[in-house]
Order: C-alpha cells, then sequence, then structure tokens
C-alpha cells in the first residue's frame, strides 16, 4: 500500500520529463532561489528551500508555493575522424520543451517546531532523431532517458532564536530508458538488457540534514546535506548499468552565507558538491573496459565516468518596495564529464558551466504574491580526447549543451509572520 501511495504520489510528475542543467539537478531550489542565482544554503524565501536545508522550514512562515519551471534545452554532439562515417554533427532535437513543476508546503507546528514537505523532480537525457551511434550498426533513432520525482519530509527545530536545525526523508521514484545502443550489446555481461527495454524504474530514499543561523545582524549563515539516494535495481537494464541495474544518485552537501548591510539589500554565496564519481553507473568509466576486465552490468562495469561537482552560487536580492522584490545571480560549476568519456556522454550531455539569472516577486496582497524568473546557461562543449575505442573505429565525440529557462510561481502565506529573527 504505502509503495502504491508513492507510485500515485509520483505519477503526476512522471508523466512530464525533466532536463535539469547541472547533470541532473536544476541549478536552484525553487523560483525564487533560481532568480538569485541558484543560492539555497541561506537566505530562505519559500518552501522550495528546505530541499538544500532543512533547517530553513523554522525561518518560514506558515505558507503554500507552487511552481512551474520551462527549460527549453539545445544539446548534441558531433563524431570526427572515425572509421566507421564521414565526419558529422548530430542534434538532440527531438524534445526541447521540459515542464518541472515545483510544490512546497511549511507549517509551523509550535514556536520552535515546523513541519515542511515539497514535491521535486529531476533528470536528464537525449532524444536523437539521427541518432550518433547508428554508424555503428544502432537504429536510426535513439537516447536516454532518466527522471527522478519524488516527495520529500522535513522537521526542523529552533535551537534558540537565530539558530536551527532539520533533517528529512525524501522518498522518490526513479525511471530509466535507453533506445538505439545496440553496438553495446557486445561489450555487456547481459546483452539482452542493454537497450529498448521500455521506461523501467524503482524506488528510492535518501535523508537530508541541515543547520541555519543568524551569526550577527547582517550575516547569515546555513549548511546542507543529502545522502546518497539508494534505489530499486533495474532488472531490464541490468546488462548496461553496474550491478546488475543499480542507479543511485548522489550525495550532496555544501554551504553558504548571506550578507544584509541593510533591510533593502541581500548578498548571498553557496558552496555545492556533488559526489558523482563514488556513484558506479555515474562515476565509473569507460576503460573499465578494459583496464578491470568488467563488461557492461558486472559490479564494477563502467559507467558515464563523471567527476565530482564543484559549484558556486553568487545571488543579489533588492528589496526595491514593500511589495517588489528583484533578483539578480550568476553560477558556475565545474564540468563533471571528462574529455575521454564523450562516447556515452552522448547520451546525456552534462556538460553545462555557469549560469546567469534574473527575477522578481511582486506580493499581490499581504497573502498572494507571484515570482517569475529567467536564466540563460551559454554553450559549452567538451571535445572529446581518446574517446572513441579502436574497436569503434576511433576518432573523437564531441558533446555540447545550451539551455535557457523561465519560471513562475504563486504562493500563499497564511496566519501571521514567522519569528522575525530569521536569517
Amino acid at each position: 500500500m504505502k509503495r502504491q501511495l508513492l507510485l500515485i504520489l509520483c505519477a503526476g510528475l512522471m508523466g512530464l520529463p525533466a532536463y535539469a542543467s547541472y547533470g541532473p539537478y536544476e541549478h536552484g531550489y525553487g523560483i525564487k532561489s533560481m532568480g538569485a542565482g541558484g543560492i539555497g544554503f541561506v537566505q530562505p524565501e519559500d518552501g522550495y528551500a528546505v530541499n538544500a536545508n532543512p533547517a530553513a522550514a523554522a525561518f518560514l512562515d506558515h505558507r503554500l508555493d507552487l511552481g512551474l519551471n520551462w527549460i527549453v534545452v539545445q544539446p548534441g554532439g558531433s563524431i570526427e575522424g572515425n572509421a566507421a562515417g564521414d565526419d558529422q554533427k548530430y542534434n538532440s532535437d527531438g524534445a526541447r520543451h521540459f515542464p518541472i513543476p515545483q510544490a512546497a508546503y511549511v507549517r509551523p507546528l509550535s514556536e520552535r517546531l515546523s513541519f515542511a514537505s515539497t514535491l521535486f523532480a529531476a533528470g536528464i537525457g537525449s532524444d536523437y532523431r539521427q541518432n550518433p551511434y547508428a554508424r555503428f550498426g544502432a537504429d536510426d533513432t535513439g537516447g536516454l532517458s532518466v527522471t527522478q520525482s519524488g516527495l520529500s519530509a522535513m522537521l526542523a527545530w529552533r535551537l534558540r532564536q537565530t539558530q536551527a536545525i532539520g533533517a528529512g526523508i525524501n522518498l522518490s521514484y526513479r525511471a530509466f530508458e535507453l533506445k538505439g545502443a545496440q553496438p553495446f550489446t557486445a561489450l555487456s555481461q547481459a546483452p539482452e538488457r542493454v537497450t529498448n527495454q521500455g521506461s523501467r524504474g524503482g524506488l528510492g530514499i535518501s535523508l537530508s540534514l541541515g543547520w541555519q543561523a543568524q551569526l550577527s545582524q547582517t550575516v547569515s549563515a546555513g549548511v546542507g546535506w543529502r545522502s546518497t539516494t539508494y534505489t530499486e535495481k533495474i532488472d531490464r537494464y541490468a546488462g548496461v548499468l553496474p550491478d546488475q541495474g543499480r542507479l543511485n544518485m548522489p550525495a550532496l552537501w555544501g554551504g553558504g552565507l548571506a550578507f544584509t548591510p541593510t533591510p533593502r539589500l541581500t548578498l548571498a554565496v553557496d558552496y555545492q558538491r556533488v559526489e558523482y564519481a563514488s556513484e558506479p553507473a555515474l562515476g565509473h568509466p569507460l576503460a573499465r573496459l578494459t583496464e578491470h576486465d568488467q563488461p557492461l552490468g558486472a559490479d564494477a562495469g563502467p559507467g558515464f565516468g563523471w567527476r565530482d561537482q564543484n559549484i558556486y552560487k553568487l545571488g543579489l536580492i533588492w528589496r526595491a518596495s514593500e511589495r517588489l522584490t528583484l533578483r539578480a545571480g550568476y553560477s558556475q560549476g565545474s564540468v563533471i564529464m571528462p574529455p575521454s568519456q564523450t562516447l556515452f556522454g552522448l547520451l546525456a550531455q552534462a556538460v553545462g558551466k555557469r549560469h546567469y539569472t534574473a527575477g522578481a516577486t511582486y506580493a499581490l496582497t499581504p497573502q498572494w504574491e507571484m515570482t517569475g524568473y529567467a536564466a540563460v546557461q551559454p554553450r559549452n562543449e567538451v571535445r572529446g580526447q581518446q574517446s572513441i575505442p579502436a574497436d569503434f573505429g576511433g576518432g573523437e565525440a564531441h558533446v555540447f549543451f545550451t539551455s535557457y529557462s523561465a519560471g513562475l510561481s504563486i504562493s500563499r502565506r497564511f496566519g501571521a509572520p514567522a519569528a522575525s529573527s530569521a536569517p
């Protein structure tokens, strides 16, 4: 019954493909955060901030936030110097528009204890009308879809008026589908479970912890951590995912500082670390085929070969009037795809590097407010180096990615405001 309930809760989100900006993740936490460069560990402005730092719930009003983020992507790649075919560029143009819904609810239960819950979605993939692997014997079309949606529940406890801790649990459903990857069946220990198995998934769980405090009248700080998301094995893709179908999502952690020199102005900085390399499906390189004699699907088999990612964020919040708040921001992340891993990287173009953002909130009434934002992620390319094995004809695969995003949210505040000493 519990499993069925979670599947029902996730169904609405799973019906919409998700495509994020830093690997499978969006660049921020909620529409307000996204307009301010994605800052999230400190300076909470809506309920979605608890996804970065569960302690944020202690400093928020009783409120409901509903939003929609819309991402337009321009991913693709090219293959050069390959004996199996001419040099060619490939656009992942089968699907480019990705609406990602957001929802968050926060309720103070007492002067010290607050509850928060959010619905979330993430994902990455490709959709080629002209499959780059067709030159190796694959179907004419192909691509990858990895989506995750779920429900989080958080509790935050005020240690004192200016300091709080928080903890939460995140329940999720992961779906995986790979099409047009027939050439890789020869590299698998279970070739019948590599590609074209339809969309298959499993349930996952992770834990979150956070701390947030106002250190002085002008400076506040916060830290947050989310564990690895442990997920059920996807048996139908046991021939391509390591450990016979295991696809866990990586642990995240980071912290932030906010400086508020005047009541109208806040400047915030965040640092975030995403530990891709420790998860076999995401971090194991293709070289494990030869250097470790591990075929696709083996316990220590190859994955995408991603590196851990460091992300730096800068956000500016200007309270122009009692009703209008303006935001701007910038974020930059290290590129997680090494040049040697671009052959598999054509499936998931995780080469995003930076974002420029702007946003605004307008208070319609003391209870209702509307928020919008826009962001651009300029084109970035990873050019392959020794990326295509000799058995596939050698040469190099190159991967590029550009995205544009915009979002709207509406928020409803209930009752009296929370305590005034929030960070």
